[in-house]
């Protein structure tokens, strides 16, 4: 006989966890189906070295979760109940150029603008005040990610009404370098904020990229880093044993293989192994929406031309290339002691033409060594590694459709491994074999192949271009979290707000759901 549930959620993913708790913290039966033999999807962390390192597999820090209702007002008691820390500190990020000098990013923001001072004060001011505009407006922003988005043509006409909507829908149509042009005049100042853009995954040079830039400097301003004590996973564990303490079911190891169809409705789900698990009231898939549509739903009549914009959902511009390391002690890097107690370590290129031909080398699938952070929160989380030792992992970008195919990268992987190695043997003194203890790592296919949902290593599922947020995402009018086929609702990174650690999409598809069952959201997080 098949087991029976209200909810059941195809995905263990922080959103789909998220989701789950919310649903049966509300007196729902909810059970969580995962493909792995552990949840988190891209909030997971592991001993990918040696017994003893914990490295994260993706996602490193939780900086947009920091803004959310889940985590401010401890909604789900992850903090005060289930052991969830998160440390802020205030160095965040420090770049080293190809010509040995430093650029430093705080959460403070006047000690950030002192730093970018010894390139050009006029960008100093320029900084300053950019942060002071986008704050005016960021709450409302905020706001947005954390509530069902509006159509895009309401959004429009919305934001049409002020001066202040109609700049950023013009900073949504353009590219992200474009609007630091407009701000800024060095160019080492310039390179080391579209670094920052491009951490959605996009070339910061391409249009429908602006919005990117506009939002994450001030938003880690106000908000902080967001570095999980006990690694990315922490959080997943964390809601696994919130969702696991009201009753709720945790299945893992049980890929999904399709929706099980009553005629045109989703009432459940069928695992590979051939078991079948009913939902009474919804299943929410927190899988790739490519995976979803139209293979799994079969014999859902779907609406006239929905397959093929999902078909046409546009990838982001490259791929990460993950490397983790247990050492004896930290990289001392050859620029000096101005990058030390930064967590993040960047290199960055001095001139804006190989800065752009480097992305454009990705896009056409070229790997390139340039773009690469050595990043090692056990500068302040202690957990992550034994007494007197230290945890790297180096996070680069890389193209998963190398040239040769994708299947190339079990060929190359190791060679283009160990010269990202062999590169930071150069920029540092102590990098020598008698240091490392553990090496691994993952290419794009590798990282494909640990998330299936991840299509082509696409660690946001698709790109967060203008046409692919808020109310299009993952296609215009399925914006709102409820799919074209009934009983089917979706969450995780192919819906607003897209992908990073966020935790919106679970909250936002809970709200919905109960919404729709007549019960009070709003209640509930408030008790």
């Amino acid at each position: 006989m098949s087991e029976k549930f209200d909810i059941i959620v195809a995905g263990g993913g922080h959103n789909g966890l998220v989701a789950a708790c919310y649903l049966q913290k509300a007196g729902l039966k909810v059970c969580v189906a995962e493909k792995n033999d552990k949840v988190g999807g891209g909030v997971m962390t592991r001993e990918l070295t040696v017994p003893g390192f914990k490295h994260d597999v993706c996602s490193v820090a939780h900086t947009l979760l920091q803004a959310n209702p889940l985590l401010r007002n401890d909604e789900l008691e992850l903090k005060s109940k289930f052991g969830l820390k998160y440390i802020n500190p205030d160095k965040m990020t420090a770049i080293f150029y190809d010509d040995g000098t430093t650029l430093e990013f705080y959460t403070d923001l006047e000690r950030t603008c002192q730093a970018i001072a010894k390139f050009s004060a006029k960008d100093a001011e320029a900084y300053r005040r950019f942060n002071h505009q986008v704050f005016q407006n960021l709450d409302m922003m905020v706001m947005g990610m954390f509530h069902s988005p509006p159509s895009a043509s309401t959004q429009a006409v919305m934001m049409e009404q002020s001066a202040v909507g109609q700049d950023l829908m013009r900073t949504q149509a353009m590219s992200a370098w474009d609007v630091i042009c407009e701000w800024f005049e060095n160019d080492k100042v310039k390179i080391a904020l579209a670094r920052y853009a491009s951490e959605a995954m996009m070339n910061p040079f391409n249009n429908g990229t602006g919005f990117g830039f506009y939002i994450i400097l001030p938003f880690m301003h106000r908000y902080g880093v967001g570095i999980p004590v006990g690694g990315s996973g922490a959080f997943a564990d964390s809601l696994r044993a919130c969702l696991e303490s009201h009753g709720g079911v945790v299945r893992t190891s049980a890929p999904v293989k399709q929706m099980r169809m009553q005629g045109s409705k989703v009432t459940g789900v069928v695992l590979e192994s051939g078991e079948e698990i009913v939902a009474t009231r919804a299943v929410i898939s927190t899988m790739h929406v490519k995976q979803v549509f139209p293979d799994m739903v079969p014999g859902a009549s779907l609406p006239e031309g929905f397959e093929p914009r999902i078909r046409g959902l546009k990838h982001n511009s490259f791929q990460p290339f993950n490397l983790h390391l247990a050492l004896h002690e930290a990289p001392q890097y050859k620029v000096g002691p101005a990058v030390d107690d930064f967590f993040w370590v960047e290199r960055s290129h001095s001139n804006w033409e190989d800065f752009a031909r480097a992305f454009s080398d990705l896009e056409f699938g070229i790997p390139r060594r340039d773009f690469i952070a050595y990043v090692m929160q056990d500068v302040y989380d202690k957990t992550r590694a034994p007494d007197g030792k230290r945890v790297l992992n180096m996070y680069a970008f890389a193209p998963y459709n190398v040239k040769g195919g994708p299947q190339k990268w079990d060929e190359i992987g190791k060679e283009v491994a160990h010269g990202f190695l062999d590169d930071l043997r150069k920029l540092t003194t102590n990098m020598s074999d008698d240091n490392i203890i553990g090496f691994s790592w993952m290419t794009p296919l590798d990282i494909e192949r640990h998330n299936n949902a991840m299509i082509g290593a696409d660690i946001l599922h698709f790109g967060s271009y203008n046409w692919q947020i808020g109310g299009n995402r993952p296609a215009p009018g399925y914006g709102q979290y409820k799919s074209p086929v009934d009983g089917l609702y979706m969450a995780g990174a192919s819906t607003h707000p897209g992908g990073g650690v966020t935790a919106s999409s679970g909250r936002n598809v809970a709200r919905v759901l109960m919404e729709e069952f007549n019960m009070d959201f709003d209640k509930l997080v408030d008790a």
